[in-house]
């Protein structure tokens, strides 16, 4: 049975649908994150510093962020499901060759390959479950997804880190690829998704236009700037705060991911019940201030495991809440370019990673760890201003 886009939001579909898309999603955040758990490990074997080794995130972070849009406006015609499989089948192929490269130079070049297929897929199934979901239950259908991008952190980067220290990182890498191999297995239970019609590429772009929807994408931007970088280097940030080694670092992702997860589905329920602005309000005070409480930890040194748990738990809590709203407040201001839009705001916050990547890497580089946090609760808060006052399709 095909759900068309025309209907999108009156049908009674059960929320189970969006499973398979929450899995994909699983998948392609697993093989982004997991490089912050084997980060030494690579570093080490390539014979590079940290710093440049967490530019394999920021190539896979460039090439997600710039190819999302691109690929959704390529894609526009063709059903949600031959996307996703496509983009799975490409990405376990980029990672099984990355298992074997020889070289930092062939690694990053599969890096960016990866992030390409990654953004074919991702924004594909965020459309597919807005595309599937009743209107009232759109944020918890979105969320359902996003909780796919956090479980990454309880399920795929803790195994992938624990697979690097045992195995070394290209076994994680034959991980990763593992994981996208039964994605792309579960595309085939996605329901058919038709293709919103097209009127022409000029049509389609023209949405994308519209001041409210340039300014969450200023925003998300800087936001994802200040906010990402820290998920990069989060093994130097935790190492130099208390001293944590690779099992250590496996349980702090354990706990980041499980509390990202709660995170993503409360995000998706308060977008329902309050509305995507305030709920994005919220999260961004909220990360900000946690980012400067984890400067403090690091710059104090010394600390014990808990402090450090507790310091994964509350920065996931208001990070994690933010991609449901996110997604949400882009469809209602875009509805009639739903993929491309929601598409845009993937691109600006994987824009976001890649500038933080770079910028967490000359902090790190040059004023030391405690810096990452510091400068990265600056941005997010510089960035809730920006933020169109669109709640419930109003701008």
């Amino acid at each position: 049975m095909t759900v068309a886009a025309t209907r999108t939001g009156s049908g009674t579909a059960s929320i189970s649908r969006a499973f398979p898309l929450a899995l994909a999603a699983f998948a392609g955040a697993t093989g982004d994150m997991v490089i912050a758990g084997v980060l030494p490990d690579i570093a080490t074997d390539l014979r590079v510093g940290e710093p440049l080794a967490g530019q394999l995130v920021t190539a896979y972070a460039i090439a997600f962020g710039l190819g999302s849009l691109l690929m959704a406006v390529i894609t526009a015609r063709l059903p949600r499901r031959p996307v996703l499989f496509g983009g799975l089948a490409v990405f376990a192929v980029a990672n099984v060759l990355a298992a074997v490269a020889p070289s930092y130079t062939i690694l990053i070049v599969l890096r960016v390959v990866g992030g390409l297929a990654a953004a074919a897929s991702t924004p594909a199934a965020m459309a597919a479950a807005a595309m599937i979901a009743p209107e009232d239950r759109r944020g918890r259908y979105l969320s359902l997804v996003t909780t796919g991008i956090t479980a990454a952190l309880v399920l795929g980067v803790p195994i992938g880190t624990w697979i690097g220290g045992q195995y070394g990182w290209r076994a994680t890498m034959v991980f990763v690829a593992v994981l996208a191999v039964l994605a792309l297995l579960g595309t085939f239970a996605v329901p058919k998704v038709a293709a919103p019609p097209w009127d022409g590429l000029r049509a389609q772009l023209a949405p994308l236009t519209q001041g409210s929807v340039v300014r969450v994408f200023v925003a998300l931007i800087i936001s994802g700037t200040g906010g990402l970088m820290l998920l990069t280097y989060m093994f130097p940030i935790f190492r130099t705060a208390g001293g944590v080694d690779y099992q250590a670092m496996s349980l702090l992702f354990t706990v980041h991911g499980i509390a990202g997860t709660a995170a993503a589905w409360l995000g998706g329920r308060a977008s329902d019940r309050i509305g995507p602005h305030r709920t994005l309000l919220l999260a961004f005070s909220g990360y900000a201030v946690f980012l400067w409480a984890t400067a403090a930890v690091t710059l104090a040194g010394g600390m014990p495991i808990a402090v450090l748990i507790a310091a994964a738990i509350l920065l996931a809590l208001a990070g994690w809440a933010v991609n449901p709203p996110l997604q949400s407040l882009m469809y209602m201001l875009a509805p009639g370019a739903a993929a491309q839009a929601m598409a845009l705001a993937t691109c600006a916050m994987f824009i976001g990673a890649s500038l933080g990547g770079v910028l967490g890497g000359v902090l790190l580089a040059t004023v030391g760890a405690a810096a990452i946090p510091l400068a990265g609760g600056l941005l997010v808060i510089a960035a809730a201003p920006i933020l169109p006052r669109a709640n419930r399709g109003k701008s």
